[in-house]
């Protein structure tokens, strides 16, 4: 068992810029703490001076919000490079809101979420829109079925175990030779040696993984997508830094991801 599950969260830090992004997830994070008896760490870097008095008041509008109400809340400002500061804080989870790649005024743009991601030690959850993260029943996780995905499999396997959720493997292939149908079968061989349960697979033909990824998820109106991340060289499909990337920066679905490039 991982360390790191929600079973046994204590601590849920939320990178906040008091934007409505960061808003919608400290909303999310507050109903999950809520929920797992975790605290909430509500964490803002400055990495330039800012206005004291209009900081106090986007504070105190954050802090006096009615999700806080009986969930223990503290709050942290420090400065430095915004990036390395979230990864770098004790956490079991990140809650982290995001505009996307095409936010351009807030820090929580795509491409920060995904660095915030891939240097973290912890899971993160990514989310774009108002999200409970209390009622997750259909996760897509993505998966080359290779050596990688295995790192992470444990956690969202407990991921999914929490939620009570079903679990949809996908696995996207170019290969013009190999049927679809030999594929599903990888995928359910892949399901049954790893023992995950309540899981149903789909084999998707194209060449795009991120876009087959995100449309087959939205077909499915799936509340959150579990993928791995990394930084790492050589590594093919899914786990390439670019499909992972665009997946996490273009999804409007909440992303759950775990860093392949730190201790699982």
């Amino acid at each position: 068992m991982h360390q790191n599950n929600e079973e046994k969260m204590k601590r849920i830090l939320v990178p906040t810029d008091f934007s409505d992004q960061a808003m919608f997830a400290t909303v999310a994070a507050a109903g999950l703490a809520a929920k797992v008896g975790a605290e909430i760490l509500l964490f803002h870097v400055l990495d330039e001076p800012e206005d004291t008095k209009e900081l106090a008041v986007k504070l105190d509008r954050v802090l006096k919000h009615s999700s806080l109400a009986g969930v223990t809340h503290h709050y942290v400002q420090t400065l430095g490079d915004t990036i390395e500061e979230i990864a770098e804080e004790k956490a079991d989870l990140i809650v982290m809101g995001s505009e996307g790649a095409s936010g351009l005024e807030s820090f929580f743009i795509g491409t920060n979420a995904e660095k915030v991601a891939k240097k973290a030690s912890c899971p993160v959850i990514i989310i774009k829109s108002r999200t409970d993260l209390t009622r997750i029943k259909k996760i897509v996780f993505p998966t080359n079925m290779h050596k990688e995905d295995e790192e992470i499999l444990g956690y969202v396997k407990e991921l999914q175990s929490f939620h009570k959720a079903h679990l949809h493997l996908v696995k996207v292939f170019d290969d013009l030779i190999t049927p679809e149908s030999d594929v599903k079968k990888r995928l359910k061989d892949y399901a049954e040696f790893h023992k995950i349960k309540d899981y149903s697979v789909k084999a998707i033909p194209g060449t795009d993984e991120a876009d087959e990824i995100l449309e087959y998820s939205e077909s499915l109106n799936a509340d959150l997508i579990a993928i791995a991340t990394h930084d790492r060289k050589g590594l093919d499909r899914i786990f390439a830094g670019h499909i992972s990337g665009e997946v996490i920066n273009e999804s409007r679905i909440p992303i759950w991801t775990k860093s392949l490039d730190t201790p699982v």
